[in-house]
């Protein structure tokens, strides 16, 4: 199975990007239907956004993960706690 190059959260973030910023970039009149970028420009710049959105997203949720990962909490450093000085 291939992996995918971009995370399904990422690519799902992107195709919203990408809906409200090509609804912002038609124009639709009585003549016709204008595109004022293009389409493939706009796509480009979603993946653009999403993906640095993710990024801090990444980093502001690390800021909140415990930092000591690797301490060892064992049964007789609990029963030490509630020994009466």
């Amino acid at each position: 199975m291939v992996t995918p190059v971009f995370d399904p959260t990422t690519t799902s973030l992107a195709e919203r990007i990408y809906a409200d910023l090509l609804r912002n970039a038609v124009s639709v009149s009585d003549t016709g239907v204008h595109v004022a970028t293009d389409p493939k420009n706009i796509a480009k710049m979603s993946f653009s956004l999403a993906t640095s959105f993710r990024e801090v997203e990444r980093e502001l949720n690390a800021e909140n993960l415990p930092k000591n990962q690797d301490f060892k909490l064992n049964a007789s450093d609990m029963a030490a706690w509630s020994k009466t000085p």
